[in-house]
């Protein structure tokens, strides 16, 4: 079997399966992802021969890796953008302050001093994998996540928070990973720390902020405008999903281009995008806008969880060792956990929706491209012990947090007096 057949084959069979699945594992124990995960360690597995993916040792699969991982998480972003129905204010998102001002840094140093101390990683790899490790997935926390826009009913405190944290950290977590590469060869660290300040930090945070308010505002703008004339020359309504991708694609790319965060700017503009007076038109389109992010986005994810199972099953696990599977585990039920906990030391909510929300620190998507992205710059040749740590993580976190979402959003909702996730 050819390599284009083969993605062929399970770019259909994923395909069908998001059609299909949903309906069929509805209030069920078990998640999408992990369903598509375990037919690629499967499919992958089966006596015939067929082409490998080898991210940790070969360059064009790594390549590839980041570009795919890359594409999913700027969807991903905008869908969780477009979602949030809250204004942001401190008051409406105090939350974001707490997980990703305290709980982040604090999960990033924690997972690098055990990358180091523990797993006898260099500091600067010990740092690449505590910032790669660190935020929670736009893509696979969807569950845990808000619903569609618009849906007139009340954001609780644990979605939103999730929604609100996985927009936001991944954008946030990449000055993290530029001061791991900052310091791998750095002959000065002073001078490096001063220079990623400056440059990683302000400067690129500020340009991505920036650019996504006046993208964001500008494409709606655009957006609103040209919607009337183009339904009156078009009998389809395919437009939403188009200018959608073309959005989010601009945003991305001019931010990269201005030397800022392009994952940052995405969720910025898409936040930004939805400030505007509604009317029933414009929630309907707001509505199909994230449909449109939301199906484009699913496609993809199932392609590549099937990969992933795959690479899984052809020695994504080769050079794990028991310290750093120990290592993973620590950070899923031990470090981020008590991260969470201790950010939400100043809040008044409910200790079960503390809880809740640092339990769920889900990892994915976001944690591959960023290590792709860290292992194609060069400055790590050789980091295929972060890659087994990390392919393990995630892998856990899909089982581990897709099994146990149901349950536990269920009791929490019940302890709040809220009509429970499966009633």
């Amino acid at each position: 079997m050819t390599i284009h057949i083969l993605f062929l084959l399970l770019t259909g069979l994923a395909l069908l399966g998001t059609f299909i699945l949903p309906s069929l594992i509805r209030n069920q124990m078990v998640s999408l992802p992990i369903i598509y995960v375990a037919f690629g360690f499967a499919v992958f597995n089966l006596p015939i021969d067929l082409p490998l993916m080898n991210p940790d040792d070969a360059r064009l699969d790594r390549r590839l890796m980041e570009y795919i991982t890359e594409f999913i998480v700027i969807i991903s972003l905008a869908a969780t953008g477009l979602k949030l129905d809250r204004t942001p204010s401190f008051v409406n998102w105090r939350a974001a302050f707490y997980l990703l001002g305290i709980a982040m840094p604090l999960t990033i140093a924690l997972v690098a001093f055990l990358g180091w101390w523990w797993a006898g990683l260099a500091p600067a790899t010990a740092i690449l994998l505590g910032a790669v490790l660190s935020p929670t997935d736009p893509v696979l926390a969807a569950n845990v996540q808000v619903g569609p826009p618009n849906e007139d009913e009340p954001e609780d405190e644990v979605r939103f928070g999730l929604t609100l944290e996985a927009g936001l950290n991944d954008g946030l977590a990449f000055p993290f990973v530029y001061l791991a590469i900052a310091l791998v060869d750095a002959t000065s660290v002073g001078d490096a720390l001063f220079t990623w300040l400056w440059w990683d930090v302000g400067y690129r945070l500020t340009v991505g902020t920036l650019m996504g308010l006046a993208i964001g505002k500008g494409l709606s703008w655009i957006f609103f405008r040209f919607k009337k004339k183009m339904a009156e020359i078009r009998e389809t309504e395919i437009e939403e999903g188009f200018f959608v991708l073309a959005a989010v694609l601009l945003t991305y790319s001019l931010t990269e281009i201005a030397e800022g965060y392009g994952f940052l700017a995405v969720f910025v503009a898409a936040v930004v995008s939805r400030q505007r007076e509604s009317d029933e038109e414009t929630k309907s389109s707001e509505k199909e806008s994230y449909q449109a992010a939301d199906q484009v986005e699913q496609a993809v994810l199932g392609i590549f969880l099937i990969a992933f199972g795959g690479i899984i099953g052809t020695g994504g696990l080769n050079d794990l060792t028991v310290p750093g599977a120990l290592l993973g585990l620590a950070l899923l039920l031990v470090i981020r956990p008590l991260a969470g906990m201790i950010s939400f030391l100043p809040s008044k909510l409910p200790w079960e929706e503390k809880l809740a929300i640092s339990y769920f620190g889900i990892r994915g998507v976001g944690s591959l491209y960023y290590l792709a992205y860290a292992h194609n710059s060069e400055y790590f040749p050789t980091i295929d012990r972060i890659w087994a740590i990390v392919n393990f993580t995630i892998l856990v976190s899909i089982f581990l947090h897709g099994i146990s979402v149901m349950p536990v959003l269920s009791w929490v909702d019940r302890r709040m007096g809220r009509p429970a996730a499966d009633d």
